[in-house]
């Protein structure tokens, strides 16, 4: 790829904020019921729905995924709102929780994103240990944030060490 510098190409930019600005609505509402505008009407409605989920509509992203059949393509589309709902769930009860994070970066975060959340997180590392244990690594500057953010989800330091017990079947 080269980069020059030069006039705008008006029609390569043209054509570029439309390929941008196209993306899917997956639905299985009835075609007949709602035309594609009253769909997409309804979907830019719902503002609070969307935001954890905008990094979809990023060429970025939806451009490197590649499904050849529409079952798997429905399939992909479940996933990836399940990891919404994930998203949106781990925010909700860490804003619910009001303990402060405190961020190495910035500042004591009191009403945290998802996004900061899962950013800090990114520094925690488990580490298999030779006896089949495993160990926690969390760099000195993020310990207090890592175990605030434990406190706000509700969750122990074991669940990154420990696997989950199988559920009892009745």
């Amino acid at each position: 790829m080269t980069a020059t510098i030069g006039a705008v190409n008006t029609a390569h930019r043209q054509h570029e904020w439309e390929r941008q600005a196209t993306f899917v609505l997956i639905t299985p509402l009835d075609r007949q019921a709602w035309d594609a505008h009253a769909l997409l009407q309804e979907y830019k409605g719902q503002v609070h729905c969307e935001r954890p989920c905008h990094f979809l509509k990023d060429p970025l992203f939806v451009d490197a995924l590649f499904v050849k059949k529409p079952e798997r393509v429905e399939a992909l589309g479940y996933v990836l709102l399940m990891a919404c709902l994930l998203y949106s769930l781990m925010e909700r009860r860490a804003r619910r929780s009001a303990v402060p994070i405190p961020s190495p970066a910035r500042r004591v975060l009191t009403h945290p994103t998802g996004h900061e959340i899962i950013r800090h997180l990114h520094s925690v590392q488990v580490i298999p240990l030779p006896s089949g244990a495993r160990q926690v690594a969390v760099p000195q500057p993020f310990q207090a944030t890592f175990l605030a953010i434990l406190e706000a989800l509700s969750l122990p330091d074991s669940v990154y060490t420990e696997p989950p017990s199988p559920p009892k079947r009745e």
